[in-house]
């Protein structure tokens, strides 16, 4: 299972987030990885195995003080990860990715503000390649790594 659900709403200070929006993006970023993984751990313990993967975020590491609930909500998302992956071995193993800035082609216009490139250890954006090839590790081959964060994030989170 991989869970890839999420929303980054546009920044807002702490004092203006609504009930709205907290209850918005909590059940979109933790709630529903929740209940996915929920129901799918089900299936996996009957065959004593099994794989899921949260795509985290760099906002579950660090503090970006517009986007609170989003960090609160990504922060929720790998102290789920950290939890399932002790209750559920030996049998499933479950990892998080924390991505960076990755660059979606045709969102290099768009409206999100991203850190400058210059301010990235690489140098450089994320590709959706970065994370995929990440995935794919952890779904075929990661068998001995359990209850991870794996930052994607070209070095960002070092700084």
């Amino acid at each position: 299972l991989v869970n890839n659900a999420a929303i980054f709403p546009k920044p807002v200070k702490f004092w203006e987030i609504t009930d709205e929006l907290w209850d918005y993006v909590i059940d979109t970023n933790l709630k529903g990885q929740f209940l996915c993984s929920r129901e799918v751990v089900k299936f996996m313990l009957e065959r004593k195995r099994g794989k899921i993967i949260n795509i985290a975020s760099l906002g579950g590491l660090q503090v970006w003080t517009e986007h609170i609930a989003y960090n609160v909500a990504k922060a929720g998302l790998i102290m789920l990860t950290k939890a399932m992956a002790k209750a559920l071995a030996p049998y499933i193993t479950v990892n998080a990715i924390a991505p960076g800035t990755i660059i979606i082609p045709g969102e290099e216009s768009g409206e999100i503000k991203h850190i400058p490139e210059h301010r990235i250890p690489l140098k450089r954006y994320g590709k959706p390649s970065d994370i995929t090839d990440i995935v794919v590790f952890l779904a075929t081959k990661g068998d001995y790594i359990t209850g991870q964060v794996i930052p994607v994030d070209g070095g960002r989170s070092i700084l």
